[in-house]
């Protein structure tokens, strides 16, 4: 056994001589157990979520594109990946989305989940109040989780895989099971006169077991859909060798006034309207409870309204700045080049003999935008055309596109 499979067996048997300790000597009831299994199985998700930003490999057609609506979709289409520190492994753009899709439902089960165990929200259920004792069980199951995490990039697991999102229906199945039956299970065995002690020690056994399982055979329940058999193949882009005779580089503060206006349009007209709703709901309830009627909630709901709507913008303004601040658009005497100078890698290419016409946006819409937030369009014979967006001076590229007729491709400016 390497190393790093020492740290995690060692910080397995901790977590649950931890949960030992609170059994015998702290007295938690039996369904507090089944509270921190739940906490685990999502510290799990978002552990695996983690990993699929940094998977190498691009996923297979069927996941391509993707076929539900999500956020930051237009994230799967960027080439390569960049460093967020030097002792980490490139994190790939293009895994976002498909992390997304895993996280969405989560996020939507797992707090429900947690208030059924909590008996917060069910009337045959007592409530459980953790103790601040549990607190040290959380960092328990935070630390295992992060020796997993580390033992998955020191083993570079990254390198073949690709992140393709969505919580496995095997997965799915253990937290209804955690979170709906074991509950009725417990109350039942505690209804019928079974002593707590002997309960306990019987979820303890069931969890010793599970990791013995994962320790002998990692990933035998995947929580999330991450194998090698969603693997497939990336495109190269045809990009021309040597130096191009013009750069035109975005203008970043277009870059951000964009991206901030479409977060806003999408938190209305998509998906994330239910977040905003509910954001609206939960800011109502607080504002009732702190100012009272009748402004309190009215109050509330704006301010939830506002704070969801400003958390998708802001995460829109990450994504357009990872897309677009660093876009250099490079002509070569035989092809116009989008390249991303943050993954260093260029995100398409269109031959010069393939362009059809450049076309720059103008009339009254450009005359009431400022000077730096230019539009252009590249189209091609075979259709497949391109934005170049964000730029200060489309005209110029279009003058530079101009002066590459007529020479021979690879001739020097």
């Amino acid at each position: 056994m390497g190393g790093e499979s020492r740290r995690t067996l060692y910080a397995a048997v901790l977590s649950n001589v931890v949960l030992l300790v609170g059994l015998f000597v702290f007295d938690w009831n039996p369904r507090l157990l089944l509270l921190l299994y739940w906490f685990e199985a999502g510290v799990v998700v978002l552990r695996e979520a983690l990993q699929g930003l940094f998977a190498e490999l691009p996923p297979s057609d069927e996941y391509r594109p993707l076929r539900a609506p999500v956020p930051l979709a237009s994230l799967a289409d960027v080439r390569g990946g960049f460093r967020p520190t030097r002792w980490l492994p490139p994190v790939y753009p293009r895994n976002v989305p498909y992390v997304l899709t895993g996280l969405i439902p989560w996020a939507a089960f797992w707090p429900l989940g947690g208030l059924v165990l909590s008996g917060l929200v069910v009337s045959w259920l007592d409530p459980v109040v953790a103790p601040a004792s549990t607190a040290v069980a959380a960092l328990a199951i935070l630390l295992k989780q992060s020796f997993e995490t580390a033992d998955w990039l020191r083993t570079g697991e990254y390198e073949a895989v690709a992140a393709t999102g969505g919580v496995s229906r095997t997965y799915l199945s253990l937290l209804f099971v955690l979170a709906f039956v074991a509950p009725f299970v417990v109350g039942l065995a505690t209804a019928t006169g079974f002593p707590r002690i002997a309960l306990g020690l019987v979820l303890v056994a069931s969890k010793v077991a599970y990791d013995a399982l994962e320790l002998r055979n990692p990933g035998f329940v995947h929580s999330t859909v991450f194998d090698a058999e969603t693997v497939g193949e990336d495109s190269p882009v045809d990009a021309p060798d040597g130096e191009p005779i013009a750069e035109f580089r975005t203008d970043r503060r277009a870059v951000v006034v964009v991206a901030a206006l479409f977060g806003v349009l999408v938190s209305v007209f998509s998906v994330t309207l239910f977040l905003v709703l509910l954001g609206g709901l939960a800011g109502m309830l607080v504002g009732g409870a702190v100012w009272g009627p009748p402004r309190g909630p009215a109050v509330g709901a704006l301010a939830g309204v506002a704070v969801v709507v400003a958390l998708r913008s802001a995460v829109q303004v990450v994504a357009g700045w990872v897309m677009g601040a660093y876009t250099v658009y490079r002509v070569y005497p035989d092809a116009v080049v989008e390249y991303n100078e943050l993954t260093d890698e260029p995100q398409w290419a269109v031959a010069r003999g393939n362009i059809s016409e450049f076309t720059v946006a103008d009339g009254r819409l450009r005359s009431l935008l400022p000077e730096w937030f230019g539009i252009a369009r590249l189209k091609s014979y075979s259709g497949d055309d391109r934005l170049v967006g964000h730029v200060s001076d489309p005209e110029a590229i279009a003058e530079a596109i101009d002066a590459t007729r007529g020479r021979r491709p690879g001739s020097a400016s």
